[in-house]
C-alpha cells in the first residue's frame, strides 16, 4: 500500500540482518551444524580453563581463536576460520607433553577436545564450511562495518558470494 501511495520511495532490507539469517540457515545443514557444534565445544573448553587457555596461547603465539563480531552466527564461522589457521599448532598442543601430563587431558571434556582436534573429518568439514560461506562472511563484514562502503562494491561482493564454487 505504501508503494502505491508513494511510488518514488524505495526500501532495502537491512543487509547485515539478511546475511545473518542466511548464515543461520546454512548453519542448520547437518554437516555444518555438527562442525559448528564441535567448534563451540572445543573453543568453550579451551577458553573455560585458565591452564588450557595459557597453553593454547603459548602454542599459537598469543593469538586468539575467537574474533567477536556483532552477529552470533558470524562469530561461529570466524571461529572456524581461526581454528583452521592454527590447525598445526593446535594439533601440536594436544599431543604435547604439557597437555598429556595436564590433569584436564584425562577428563571427559579434555578427551573430547583432543579427539576433535585430532579428527581428520573435523578439519575437512571445517575447510568445506569455510569455502562455502567465506565470501558471505566477508560481505557481512563490509555491510556491518562503521565505515561507509560504496553500494556498488557491496553488490559486487554479493555477486561473488553467489557464484558456484
Amino acid at each position: 500500500m505504501l508503494e502505491m501511495k508513494r511510488p518514488k520511495n524505495y526500501w532495502t532490507p537491512y543487509a547485515a540482518h539478511c546475511i545473518n539469517l542466511i548464515l543461520e540457515d546454512i548453519g542448520k545443514l547437518p554437516r555444518i551444524k555438527m562442525t559448528i557444534k564441535r567448534v563451540i565445544s572445543l573453543v568453550g573448553f579451551i577458553y573455560g580453563r585458565s591452564s588450557t587457555l595459557s597453553l593454547m596461547r603459548h602454542f599459537i603465539k598469543k593469538r586468539e581463536l575467537v574474533k567477536h563480531v556483532v552477529t552470533r552466527f558470524a562469530t561461529s564461522f570466524l571461529s572456524l576460520e581461526r581454528l583452521y589457521e592454527n590447525k598445526a599448532n593446535l594439533r601440536k598442543m594436544f599431543v604435547s607433553d604439557e597437555w598429556t601430563t595436564n590433569k584436564l587431558s584425562k577428563e571427559i571434556k579434555g578427551n573430547e577436545a583432543t579427539k576433535i582436534v585430532l579428527m581428520r573429518s573435523f578439519w575437512k568439514n571445517d575447510a568445506y564450511t569455510m569455502k562455502g560461506i567465506g565470501l558471505l562472511v566477508k560481505v557481512l563484514r563490509l555491510v556491518d562495518s562503521e565505515k561507509k562502503v560504496v553500494r556498488g562494491y557491496i553488490y559486487e561482493a554479493m555477486d561473488k558470494a553467489r557464484r558456484p564454487l
